[in-house]
């Protein structure tokens, strides 16, 4: 069986090559060099023992950077326990808010300040909406994950967004439920509106405090008016907000809260070839639904992956609204206790009726903590019943010895 190309491995053979031939930040500089050396010895080593049956093996240190396709499957591993405890028996709306293409390159020049606005102009519309009694009159919580890249590796900013079908009520005595026969508590084309407001309104007082940069084929539109021309259309555009129908399933809701977090603008199993200079990678055509293949000389391939590296102690996660870091154990703990309680209710009106009543919550604790165990499969090489923990570093000698 052909072994698989990564990612590191164009790195390790042409990072160097590409460095000496481009200017590159000293962060884009690092990480190549970094995802090159990523479980190899330039990292060194340690050891891993098994619960199991004490087998041990030595193995490479592996580099844990978030750009890294080696080294996300442990850390969605770690978030994804984390947050399945924390997860909440309902439907789960899965949002998604497109910038257009025409913010694409301001994005790339300013990636800390648009990426950033992307965050608080999504957040802020939901929470306002939903808080208005007109609509849900509730407060919900939103996890937000940063995605800059389409399937083509060009920049492509939007922002995946996870929501309960509902929310606490201001007085925390019950959850408010998004009506059933509604597709989502408001329609898209007020959410889209609203959005692309707020997103535009930011914008011009980031321009105003002169904290956008414009270099390059953007200096022409520095000055205030050719900004003000720049940004005329885009007032005019439909931008693209997606709502997804909830899905109440634990299995849904998994793939709902993993799939997106971890992900980066390439992954090794779409890289399919390196051969005359090129690397040939399967990308899905979401117009079509279909998975095709690209080439890209080395070098553009490499450039456009370093497109979405992020700035340093940029946080592409994050958390609004109930879940919040700072009240988001009190607030999961109450809807949950009310949840509960209303579950209760509904049994005992049922069988006050004498009427039987099938109650979905009673089940899906049962199945997301199975689902989660199933997620950490045995990996030890010699009894394949028990998993490769870490034993310690190896001690590497200054010296070989003779």
């Amino acid at each position: 069986m052909q072994k698989q190309i990564t990612l590191g491995d164009i790195l390790t053979e042409h990072g160097g090559r590409y460095i000496s031939q481009n200017r590159l930040p000293e962060e884009q500089r690092g990480l190549v060099h970094l995802l090159s050396a990523c479980r190899t010895a330039g990292l060194g080593s340690h050891f891993e023992r098994c619960d199991q049956c004490g087998h041990t093996e030595k193995s490479y240190n592996s580099c844990r950077n978030r750009h890294c396709p080696a080294c996300q499957q442990k850390e969605k591993l770690e978030w994804l326990g984390k947050r399945m405890k924390e997860l909440l028996p309902v439907g789960y709306y899965h949002l998604v808010f497109t910038l257009p293409h025409e913010l694409g390159q301001l994005c790339l020049q300013n990636k800390k300040a648009m990426y950033g606005l992307l965050f608080k102009a999504v957040s802020e519309t939901i929470i306002e909406l939903t808080r208005d009694v007109k609509h849900l009159g509730a407060d919900t919580g939103l996890i937000c994950v940063l995605h800059t890249w389409g399937q083509n590796m060009k920049e492509h900013p939007h922002l995946h967004c996870i929501m309960p079908a509902g929310g606490l009520s201001f007085d925390r005595e019950h959850w408010v439920h998004v009506p059933d026969k509604n597709n989502f508590f408001i329609a898209g084309k007020v959410l889209a509106k609203k959005f692309r407001g707020k997103f535009l309104d930011m914008m011009k007082q980031l321009k105003q405090k002169e904290e956008l940069d414009f270099h390059g084929k953007l200096a022409g539109i520095k000055g205030p008016e050719q900004f003000n021309r720049f940004l005329a259309p885009l007032y005019q555009k439909n931008w693209v907000v997606n709502v997804q129908k909830p899905m109440g399933s634990p299995e849904k809701i998994l793939e709902y809260l993993s799939r997106y977090v971890f992900r980066i603008a390439i992954t090794d199993r779409r890289i399919l070839e390196v051969k005359d200079g090129k690397v040939r990678f399967s990308w899905k055509d979401y117009r079509t639904g279909r998975f095709r293949e690209m080439k890209l000389d080395i070098g553009e391939f490499i450039r456009r992956f370093l497109l979405h590296v992020l700035p340093k102690g940029f946080f592409k996660v994050r958390y609004y609204g109930i879940f919040s870091s700072r009240y988001r154990k009190q607030n999961i703990e109450t809807a949950k206790q009310l949840l509960a309680q209303e579950t209760d209710n509904q049994k005992e009106e049922a069988l006050e009726d004498g009427r039987q009543v099938w109650v979905k919550q009673d089940t899906v604790w049962g199945e997301i903590l199975t689902l989660i165990k199933n997620y950490r499969q045995p990996n030890c090489p010699a009894c394949k019943k028990g998993r490769l923990h870490f034993a310690g570093l190896v001690k590497e000698l200054p010296w070989e010895p003779g």
